[in-house]
């Protein structure tokens, strides 16, 4: 019994790397698709992870300057992405919203592999789909805190110096 489960474990952390792999390659040909640059196509994620946002949220989250963030959300505006409106709460601040219409452009590419994961988990009990979000979700949290460990402990955030020693 210890074998399997060592078996297992060992299976499933040669098998994470190569999942975080894939969806990556997948990210980097749905962006290619689109013509756009795969950072372009994470800045329409995380603007719908986070809802409307100002730039500084945006370059805080992808890990981004806030000029290059700035120059990312012109390109998006122009090609009808995004629009940036002023933030009711705040005149001063600025909020970007994705533009809803033109996320079936988007869409578009993810369909079949949206197909394709709601056939795979309509096989699982929900006991294992429990436990799937579970995973996912503490996966994300732990994802999150080594993010930040790297940007506080590592090289300065959103700079491609190093740290002086």
């Amino acid at each position: 019994m210890a074998s399997k489960r060592s078996d297992l474990r060992e299976a499933l952390a040669q098998e994470m790397p190569q999942y975080v792999s894939a969806a990556v390659r997948f990210q980097i040909a749905v962006a290619d698709q689109l013509g756009m640059p795969l950072t372009d196509v994470h800045a329409i994620g995380a603007l719908l992870e986070l809802g409307p946002s100002g730039a500084r949220q945006l370059a805080d989250l992808m890990g981004l300057t806030t000029g290059a963030v700035t120059r990312l959300l012109d390109r998006l505006e122009r090609a009808g992405y995004v629009r940036r409106e002023p933030d009711p709460t705040d005149r001063r601040r600025i909020l970007v919203h994705v533009v809803p219409e033109r996320l079936d452009d988007i869409a578009e590419y993810y369909r079949s592999m949206d197909d394709r994961w709601r056939k795979q988990v309509a096989q699982y009990s929900d006991d294992q789909l429990e436990f799937l979000v579970d995973f996912l979700r503490q996966g994300r949290d732990h994802a999150n805190a080594e993010t930040r460990t790297l940007r506080t402990e590592g090289r300065p955030h959103a700079t491609r110096r190093r740290p002086a020693p």
